[in-house]
């Protein structure tokens, strides 16, 4: 099976290609989403690590307005047992709770913001990057269709020319074909080997 341009800009100077060609090309492309090993390894403790920071943030955030939501209701109490002895007037008292109350329904309103931005499970998302490190081995092996669909999830933009298969991936593949393409250009002598972690720590 050949490919060729359908000529719809005009007269295109490409030859047909062979289907086994650019099912080599793309392959190439997604092969360079292949996390090293070593890399693997070490993104998944620093993800399980940064999942256990952010747990931990999001709880302490969590505990602080909760914390100020129950001192404004501890006041607003105090204050209603006040205006009851007579120490403050009912004006006062309905201005200063409506205000009090008001603070207390944002405080809630941030506490189930913050419970609903739960990230994706961790084993999820580690899961996730074994997998893209078998994208192209994955590729291969798929008939057309599913080929096609794993492409469209990738790939952004793809253009043939002279012979060469030019991508622009989507923005979180482009990142980590950019990692890789540093890890590999800064370990020459072996590359790929992830022994350079500095650049993944940035992404």
């Amino acid at each position: 099976m050949y490919y060729h341009c359908t000529g719809n800009r005009g007269k295109c100077p490409e030859p047909y290609t062979r289907q086994e060609v650019l099912t080599g090309e793309f392959a190439n492309a997604l092969r360079n989403l292949v996390i090293p090993q070593p890399v693997l390894e070490w993104l998944g403790n620093a993800v399980l690590e940064s999942d256990r920071t952010e747990h931990a943030a999001r709880a302490q955030t969590v505990k602080r307005l909760q914390t100020r939501y129950d001192t404004i209701q501890t006041r607003t109490e105090k204050m209603y047992l006040d205006k009851l002895d007579g120490c403050i007037t009912q004006e006062f008292f309905d201005k200063q709770a409506g205000q009090m109350r008001s603070e207390q329904r944002a405080l809630l309103r941030e506490i189930e913001d913050i419970q609903k931005a739960a990230p994706v499970p961790i084993d999820q998302a580690i899961d996730m990057m074994g997998l893209m490190s078998r994208a192209s081995e994955l590729f291969l092996e798929q008939p057309a269709a599913e080929k096609r669909r794993l492409l469209e999830v990738v790939i952004d933009k793809a253009a043939w020319k002279d012979g060469t298969l030019r991508t622009t991936l989507f923005e979180p593949f482009e990142i980590l074909r950019h990692s890789n393409s540093e890890s590999s250009r800064k370990e020459k002598d072996n590359a790929g080997s992830g022994r350079n972690l500095g650049i993944w720590l940035l992404r």
